[in-house]
């Protein structure tokens, strides 16, 4: 399982502010995609949730059809950027929406972070690749059941 989710998260959700209602963020001369950066971490063949380990099937089969998730977005030290929300069509892992709903003010070095990780937009990213999330902090709004 990759850690690689973690990271790109924080260092996306660090470009805007501490609660956005668009999934687009730009701080900085950064601009990220949160829904982008969902939809590749419920895109990998494995990730976990609360410590769990799960695949498709598991998450349509335990989970709301659709399941609002959230990703915290750390530095590599565990210190918190923000936290973003998924929403997850479980039946077909598609992202409904997502936003930035908590963390410290994105400053500077929050900006900086995430530019050296090639998040921006103008970096043409790979989310799928650069992502690394402490998986087993993520935990849905909603538990899934087990």
């Amino acid at each position: 399982m990759s850690t690689k989710w973690l990271v790109v998260v924080v260092m996306l959700a660090t470009i805007g502010c501490a609660e956005q209602k668009t999934s687009v963020v730009r701080r900085g001369g950064c601009e990220v995609d949160l829904k982008k950066i969902c939809s590749a971490y419920f895109s990998q063949p494995q990730f976990t949730l609360n410590g769990q380990e799960y695949d498709a099937t598991r998450l349509e089969q335990n989970s709301r059809r659709h399941e609002n998730i959230e990703l915290p977005y750390k530095y590599p030290n565990g210190d918190l950027i923000a936290t973003v929300e998924c929403q997850v069509d479980t039946s077909n892992r598609t992202i409904s929406y997502a936003r930035l709903v908590g963390g410290p003010p994105i400053d500077e070095k929050a900006v900086a972070y995430v530019r050296s990780q090639g998040l921006c937009a103008d970096q043409s990213p790979d989310y799928g690749k650069m992502l690394t999330i402490q998986q087993q902090e993520i935990t849905p709004s909603g538990t899934p059941r087990n």
